[in-house]
């Protein structure tokens, strides 16, 4: 196996095409990552964080608290969060720092949004290609298939139906005027929302 990962890197060849492969998959992995997060954050249950795993996490094994965490790294971007930055979705992993933040304050701070839960369907072209649900009042919307869903086209007019008043994303800030919310619009910063009604920010 040692012999194997070695040869990836010691033949230029091999090396440029899996180069090429992990930069073209990179992004997909990256929407899934935020939008299993997102899920897992705010489903109903009792959320768990690896230590040290807040940015991306990509060993092969699960997470072992054993290892050595950056604490100044992820205060420097919490920092930065807190401050109003919207991180981009690139190898930092800051921007699921954001998810991990924003949702496990809004469950720390608004309990009884937490409460039930009920799935909700999207309509429109790309209706399977999101998952959400209301839990009581904080309201999960996560990008699914990332990939297929590029090749058709993106979301053009898909919506999904949030309730009569007017939400807050608090993972952007971004308000929307309640009602069938065009998910073109929704997600067009992060492939994940987590929607309150308007005055719920944590």
């Amino acid at each position: 196996m040692h012999a194997a990962v070695d040869a990836v890197y010691d033949d230029d060849r091999v090396h440029a095409i899996v180069e090429r492969v992990a930069g073209s998959l990179a992004p997909a992995g990256w929407s899934n990552g935020l939008a299993a997060k997102l899920l897992q954050l705010t489903a109903p249950g009792v959320p768990d964080v690896y230590q040290g795993s807040e940015l991306w996490e990509t060993s092969l094994v699960d997470p072992d608290n054993r290892r050595p965490v950056d604490y100044a790294r992820r205060r420097e971007l919490l920092q930065q969060i807190d401050a109003g930055a919207l991180p981009d979705i690139d190898e930092t992993g800051a921007a699921k720092l954001l998810v991990v933040a924003q949702a496990l304050r809004l469950r720390r701070t608004r309990p009884e949004l937490f409460t039930g839960y009920t799935p909700l369907s999207a309509t429109g072209p790309a209706a399977d290609h999101v998952v959400a649900f209301d839990r009581g009042g904080a309201i999960t919307v996560a990008a699914r298939l990332p990939v297929r869903l590029a090749e058709s086209g993106w979301w053009r007019d898909t919506v999904l139906e949030v309730g009569s008043a007017p939400v807050m994303d608090v993972l952007t800030g971004r308000g929307y005027p309640g009602g069938a919310l065009r998910l073109a619009e929704v997600l067009a910063t992060y492939p994940v929302a987590l929607l309150v009604e308007e005055g719920g920010k944590p």
